[in-house]
């Protein structure tokens, strides 16, 4: 056994686990395995952590005695990992291999690791219709905490109904005169205390069971236009920001075709997190079945890492 664990650690290149992704799984997931007292390459394009959480100026629910950003959760984890002596590899990992050690590729490199966790997380979906593409950076945004200060007293509308939708609507309150959201469902699919702050404000105005079919504008957005599903008629709303949150899509690639996949695109596992690959997991967004809120994506990493590293001590 001491054997084994000196060749997987030689020369920085070849750890006990190896978790690819920069989001709080990620972190989470790297923290947990080197507390444990694995040997950790922690792969973060760029090296660029904290994912999608960055545009998330309070996070709503995380246990805290006072509001909690989420760049500042993510440059936490990252102190505290490096005191734990995780290696930050700033690539991209587009392959990952099986086998009794697994390998995993980039232009970077090669590495080799004896677990693998998978935490690439999800990106958001954009709107496929005309205009919408045209008009990114101009009207067109995924961030709200970024650019909502930018719409004061102005009209905006945001296109769909989960969490972060009405996240980020009621943050866009604070600043538009009115808030228009369309969403293809009857009803939303957020949490109900989302629900009951959107409706219990005059500024907000729904459109349930529509999409938009095009964005209006040429330097800037100047309105969009919207199909009732039921009706089938369509209608335009002015505005000069529109900000999308219609899903996501799994960060799934570097996983070859022999591991599952859900008919929306998301890593199938077990109840462990684990994959078809004996000792890939994957936790957080890029999972199919994954809950969506940090508390879930922190109570898969910890539970797949200390899975992970109890293998390594075996």
């Amino acid at each position: 056994m001491d054997d084994q664990r000196e060749l997987i650690s030689v020369a920085g290149t070849s750890f006990d686990i190896a978790v690819v992704g920069g989001g709080i799984a990620g972190l989470t997931a790297a923290h947990h395995a080197a507390l444990a007292g694995a040997s950790v390459a922690h792969f973060v394009e760029y090296g660029m952590t904290g994912g999608l959480v960055l545009n998330v100026g309070a996070l709503d629910g995380w246990p805290s005695p006072g509001p909690v950003g989420g760049a500042d959760l993510a440059a936490g984890l990252v102190g505290r990992n490096e005191e734990l002596g995780v290696s930050l590899v700033p690539s991209r990992v587009v392959r990952i291999e099986g086998g009794s050690l697994k390998t995993l590729s980039g232009p970077d490199g090669t590495w080799r690791a004896r677990q693998v966790i998978v935490a690439t997380g999800a990106a958001l979906r954009t709107l496929d219709v005309p205009g919408a593409e045209r008009l990114v950076g101009r009207g067109v945004s995924q961030c709200a905490w970024c650019d909502g200060g930018l719409y004061r007293d102005a009209e905006v509308v945001v296109a769909g109904g989960g969490d972060a939708a009405l996240s980020e609507s009621l943050h866009l309150g604070q600043y538009a005169r009115a808030v228009t959201i369309v969403t293809r469902g009857e009803m939303f699919r957020a949490r109900q205390h989302y629900v009951s702050r959107v409706a219990e404000n005059e500024r907000f105005q729904l459109r349930w069971a529509s999409e938009i079919v095009e964005v209006l504008g040429e330097a800037g957005v100047e309105a969009v236009r919207v199909r009732d599903r039921e009706a089938g008629s369509e209608d335009v709303i002015a505005c000069t920001g529109l900000f999308v949150f219609v899903g996501l899509a799994a960060n799934a690639d570097l996983l070859g075709p022999q591991i599952a996949r859900d008919a929306a695109g998301f890593v199938v596992t077990d109840a462990a997190f684990e994959t078809g690959i004996p000792g890939v997991f994957a936790i957080g967004a890029v999972r199919s079945g994954y809950g969506g809120r940090l508390t879930h994506a922190v109570a898969e990493a910890t539970s797949a890492a200390e899975l992970a590293a109890a293998r390594c001590r075996e």
